[in-house]
């Protein structure tokens, strides 16, 4: 029984809580440098010829679990501790504080008014029942009184007691959700071109929709460095009323029907070119090895003697660079511009065609995460309130009057009101 209560209270501890804290949000910055959810040889080529800190290979990061950190045990592990160390804290401090913070305090005696923050002494002449109208004047002002012989007690902002507690429910939530969430989101990538559709299953509500991208739009800033992407996408489902029109771009995702579609990246899948008056349609591949967000592909060109040339792009707006494998000789052929003759082949673009790349995730825990939110931040404004209280004691035979004050917070701006009432009250 000790060692339990002595496990409770170290582990209910702010220096624990916050070591946790810590390490959960370290463990979340690796995960951001380490791939997640790839095969095992992936992590082997990464980090075998370059090691984490110069010691950690392919082979530690997968026995470490650092592959998939979110859900790997020791990650749970520090998430459930980090719960229960919020629900010890609760129970144990917080709880009982708001307890002890119910029942009325009385203060019978002139010498217990000394611990106060802020004490008020004061000769009247007042001959009636000075009690009963103060405690009318205190219950006027919004204070909470509980009347005794020759004395009251008064408190008002109680509720903001209740901001702590809110907040560890809140972060539990957030945590249980984020736990809750690791195992059972699924997502996936989904590049599609201004027309195409695609049919959505919700697995867990049974739901079925179909997405239909109507446009796509690129921003860009005036050296034309990518600003925004923007996709306008269709929505139809089983219900024609929750049909809608939707637009998602980056940091602006969409939800529909429990689904939440992102916009994460966008493509030139393919162009229309017209080779010796035969139109084209030519799907390209993403070329790494040139360069980030370069598409291209190989093409034959020729009618006598047939040569390979390489055709690429990394504008929506071109132009395609036509380079020769033989020579790197390079010419650029421009949408709806001139016509090029490459191998006595003549070539000319017609159309490019972009795509948007859409992530699609299916995550059951956002509603628990939207909720924790709600509360964290509703517990937070609660916890600015702050609690005032007031003692009132009056000697009738030496007509002195004593009123004593305490806050947890914003004293300040307890002492103007403070000394404010207590100078109304002189004056019965």
């Amino acid at each position: 029984m000790i060692s339990f209560q002595n496990f409770i209270l170290k582990i209910s501890s702010l220096r624990f809580a916050i070591s946790l804290i810590i390490f959960i949000a370290i463990s979340s910055g690796i995960g951001t440098f380490i791939p997640q959810g790839n095969n095992k040889q992936t992590y082997i080529d990464l980090f075998d010829e370059s090691p984490i800190f110069g010691f950690i290979n392919g082979e530690k990061v997968l026995k470490l679990q650092l592959d998939h950190i979110y859900t790997s045990f020791w990650f749970l592990l520090a998430l459930i501790l980090l719960c229960v160390s919020l629900a010890a804290c609760s129970f144990r401090r917080q709880i009982p504080a708001l307890k002890a913070s119910l029942q009325w305090t009385d203060y019978k005696n002139e010498k217990r008014f000394e611990r106060l923050q802020l004490i008020s002494n004061h000769q009247i002449n007042y001959d009636g029942d000075y009690i009963s109208k103060t405690n009318l004047f205190l219950k006027k002002h919004g204070w909470s009184t509980s009347r005794f012989e020759n004395r009251l007690s008064a408190r008002k902002g109680l509720i903001g007691k209740l901001g702590p507690i809110i907040v560890h429910i809140g972060l539990i939530v957030l945590l249980v959700g984020s736990a809750y969430g690791s195992f059972t989101s699924e997502s996936k990538e989904q590049y599609l071109i201004p027309g195409e559709s695609l049919d959505l299953i919700n697995e867990s509500t049974n739901s079925k929709a179909t997405i239909k991208l109507d446009n796509f739009l690129i921003e860009r800033e005036s050296d034309g460095i990518p600003k925004q992407f923007i996709s306008r996408l269709d929505f139809f489902s089983e219900d024609p009323k929750l049909n809608e029109i939707k637009t998602t771009k980056v940091n602006h995702p969409i939800r529909f029907k429990g689904l939440t579609i992102y916009q994460a990246d966008w493509a030139v899948s393919n162009v229309v070119i017209e080779i010796d008056k035969i139109l084209y349609q030519l799907q390209l591949k993403p070329i790494p090895e040139i360069g980030n967000q370069i598409w291209g592909i190989l093409l034959e060109l020729g009618e006598e003697t047939k040569k390979n040339y390489l055709l690429t792009i990394d504008n929506e707006n071109g132009p395609i660079k036509i380079s020769n494998l033989e020579n790197f000789a390079e010419k650029n052929l421009y949408l709806n511009g001139d016509s090029l003759e490459i191998n006595s082949s003549e070539l000319s673009l017609k159309k490019i065609v972009s795509s948007s790349g859409l992530i699609i995730k299916n995550d059951p825990s956002i509603p628990f995460i939207y909720f924790s939110f709600i509360l964290i931040i509703f517990g937070t404004i609660l916890s600015l309130i702050p609690t005032n209280q007031l003692w009132v004691l009056f000697n009738k035979e030496s007509k002195k009057l004593l009123i004593g004050g305490l806050s947890n917070r914003n004293l300040l701006g307890f002492k103007k009101e403070f000394f404010k009432l207590s100078e109304e009250m002189q004056k019965f």
